[in-house]
């Protein structure tokens, strides 16, 4: 961990000036208006209560006001220094918890896309092979009825396992991302979505480039989607969805971005009620380690509103936002 300087005491030479000015101001009105002898002369009754000692009494006082200021200015550095050093461990543990979890999204990106890639190669084929086969004997053993309905039904369970493991291969890995880009994974994952919930409107709009981000941008994009459209189906109750999905074009005050908006007309839930579900917080960490933000705008019986925005290129740093943070890792 990298050491952290000490706060450099500095001087508050503004403030030494104005005393100095008021000091040199009062001095001269005293001088002018001979403050000291008509002090004198209107407390001479009052010599047995020693009156003139009180400029010495004043001077130890503001000796020690002087001390206890001195004192507490230490104290507010000391607490300061102590300050920023916390600051700076919480950061470094910030930082290596972000790349930790981004290391493990692309193992488990990685694992996912193995899984899906053994699921179409190996048992895939084995499916296509074993309807190949009931196909033939379907075809001979048409006169003889108990041996052709059981190949049509070895042909039936075979499109049955077939239609599953396509939905286990798009939910392991976007169909098409790494070929066709992102867009056409979103519409073939989306037409797959409509298909389950034929029931509910979802309307989608796309813009701009989406197909030349980078693969974590993408994957990041596509899993969200996929995560918020989930919890429409298992909680909301909606009976309408939104969602725009838009590359910004560069700009001289930065750099492009990808913004997702998902939003339904469903139950809504109560933002102060904390939920044993992980997904919210999955999405955030995903959005956030890829240096975007992520909003949510919920209320009972005012439908989930997700808004989200990513850089469309992966960032060479993460930028650490906590409240009494402001650093950049």
């Amino acid at each position: 961990m990298n050491a952290v300087a000490r706060p450099r005491g500095t001087f508050p030479w503004l403030d030494a000036i104005l005393v100095a000015l008021v000091t040199i101001a009062a001095a001269w009105v005293f001088a002018r208006v001979d403050l000291t002898e008509s002090v004198f002369e209107s407390t001479r009754t009052w010599e047995h209560l020693q009156l003139d000692e009180l400029p010495a009494t004043l001077l130890v006082l503001a000796a020690g006001l002087i001390w206890i200021a001195w004192r507490r200015h230490s104290e507010a550095r000391a607490e300061l220094a102590k300050r920023q050093a916390a600051e700076a461990q919480l950061s470094e543990l910030l930082m290596d918890h972000r790349r930790l979890a981004q290391q493990h999204v692309q193992v488990q990106e990685s694992e996912r896309k193995a899984l899906a890639r053994e699921l179409h190669d190996e048992l895939g084929q084995y499916l296509n092979a074993i309807k190949t086969d009931a196909v033939s004997i379907q075809s001979k053993s048409a006169d003889r009825i108990p041996i052709s309905r059981a190949a049509s039904a070895i042909i039936a369970h075979c499109d049955h396992l077939q239609e599953v493991i396509r939905g286990l291969m798009s939910q392991l890995r976007p169909v098409g991302l790494d070929v066709l880009g992102l867009r056409s994974a979103l519409e073939h994952f989306l037409e797959y979505v409509q298909q389950r919930t034929p029931d509910r409107t979802l309307r989608v709009s796309f813009g701009g480039d989406l197909d030349g981000l980078d693969e974590e941008i993408s994957l990041a994009v596509y899993r969200l989607i996929q995560e918020g459209l989930t919890n429409v189906s298992r909680h909301a109750g909606a009976q309408c969805v939104e969602l725009t999905v838009s590359r910004t074009p560069a700009t001289k005050a930065g750099e492009e971005e990808v913004h997702v908006r998902l939003v339904d007309d469903g139950c809504g839930a109560d933002p102060a009620v904390k939920t044993p579900g992980l997904g919210l917080i999955g999405m955030r960490e995903r959005v956030e380690m890829l240096a975007g933000e992520l909003r949510v705008r919920t209320a009972p019986n005012e439908g989930f509103s997700i808004f989200a925005r990513l850089p469309a290129k992966v960032r060479a740093t993460v930028e650490v936002r906590s409240e009494g943070l402001g650093c950049r890792l």
